[in-house]
């Protein structure tokens, strides 16, 4: 099936294994718009470790459209220059012309087009084979993409939230399948804290919270340390901040935490200015509504509210008859359907069944883990009373 090309149009992909992995980005255009002139101004003003060179099949056979390829990483010495010159270089205008072929660039517009491609090559790959096939793979499902104009933005909006990249060494979770379990870790002790951190089942559905304690004495970079030992878990800093919220969010979200909390008792500029800076640490805001005697009262007054809200008992109203999670539904009329709901305070394995029907996201547990004899059984009994599965929520797509 053939394609009109009327644009500035982009691709990118990834195929292959390390070290010979191909990594291409590209953007395929008309000669006499911004393709054009960038392709001009690449070729004319090389930088050096990163020369562009014409795509060629062969020597004296450059491929249509005319192709401009630029290495990502730089050239060192004649080994990294023989891997761009050779088998990438003939792969990329291979599948370039290929690509017309096909059909996938029209065969009217090879005289009008250009293409330029960015590649990477591994300092330590050496099979040329692997090169070659990896990079004519990559440049073909790249272009392929482009014309496409693949992902659309539903695909995006769909996947950005599952999908993780392999080279950040860790999984992101923005908690967008609840339930899930918060171990309060209130205790100012950082050698039990860590055998408590150690001993935490492996799963998605666990929230690691530094409590106000433990951040009081060893101060929030300690979120930092708790993430060394589970770099893939979502770690929360109860702050309970009450003034400076900007400030005080972005210390949070320097020393790593996923999601900051601050006092809903705090002034109302202080709560925007708090939820605000998350937003731009990229961190989950949450209100504590410790002592706060109104709390939808308080989230009506915010121009902006919290992405998660927790209900929390203090300890001397815990067993007040009527008083457990009266709020959860009034809480979501005001924020949304979007916002998580939190409990806390006296949550218990024989309350989990109440806390979830009445609508809570998360479950936030202290002494009834942190105190037991076996961690891991206690955590272990609270996930299977949530009916949480065992399973990894984040996978690698594999159908593109």
């Amino acid at each position: 099936m053939t394609n009109e090309i009327d644009e500035l149009l982009i691709g990118e992909a990834l195929v292959g294994e390390e070290p010979e992995i191909a990594h291409i980005d590209l953007i395929i255009g008309s000669k006499r718009g911004a393709a054009g002139a960038a392709f001009a101004g690449s070729f004319a003003q090389p930088k050096q470790g990163h020369t562009p060179i014409l795509g060629v099949i062969r020597p004296n056979l450059p491929t249509k459209p005319m192709t401009l390829i630029v290495p990502k990483v730089s050239i060192r010495n004649l080994a990294d220059a023989e891997k761009i010159f050779g088998p990438a270089q003939s792969a990329i205008a291979k599948a370039v012309a290929d690509a017309v072929e096909e059909g996938v660039i029209r065969k009217s517009q090879a005289e009008e087009f250009v293409v330029i491609v960015s590649v990477f090559i591994h300092p330590r790959g050496n099979d040329y084979q692997r090169i070659y096939r990896y990079n004519y793979a990559a440049t073909k499902l790249a272009l392929s993409r482009a014309v496409e104009k693949f992902p659309n933005i539903d695909k995006v909006l769909e996947e950005k939230d599952k999908s993780i990249h392999a080279m950040i060494g860790f999984r992101i979770n923005n908690l967008k399948k609840p339930p899930y379990l918060e171990v309060a870790l209130d205790i100012p002790d950082w050698r039990r804290v860590e055998g408590i951190v150690r001993a935490l089942p492996k799963s998605d559905a666990i929230i690691i919270e530094a409590g106000t304690p433990l951040i009081k004495r060893y101060g929030v970079e300690v979120v930092q340390k708790i993430h060394q030992l589970r770099p893939e878990t979502v770690v929360f800093a109860d702050l309970k901040t009450l003034d400076t919220g900007n400030l005080e969010a972005r210390m949070a979200g320097d020393a790593t935490a996923d999601v900051i909390g601050f006092s809903g008792l705090a002034p109302v500029s202080t709560q925007e200015k708090f939820i605000e800076e998350c937003k731009k640490v990229g961190a989950l805001s949450l209100m504590d509504t410790l002592n706060v005697q109104n709390p939808v009262k308080v989230l009506k007054k915010l121009k902006v509210t919290p992405d998660i809200v927790e209900l929390h008992r203090a300890i001397d109203v815990e067993q007040v008859k009527g008083s457990e999670w009266r709020n959860i539904g009034e809480v979501r009329k005001v924020c949304g359907n979007n916002v998580l709901v939190a409990v806390a305070g006296g949550i218990r394995v024989n309350k989990v069944e109440k806390a979830l029907k009445a609508g809570a996201d998360i479950l936030v547990v202290g002494r009834a883990i942190t105190a037991a004899k076996d961690v891991t059984g206690a955590a272990r009994a609270f996930l299977q009373r949530m009916g949480v599965e065992e399973v990894d929520q984040f996978r690698v797509m594999t159908d593109f």
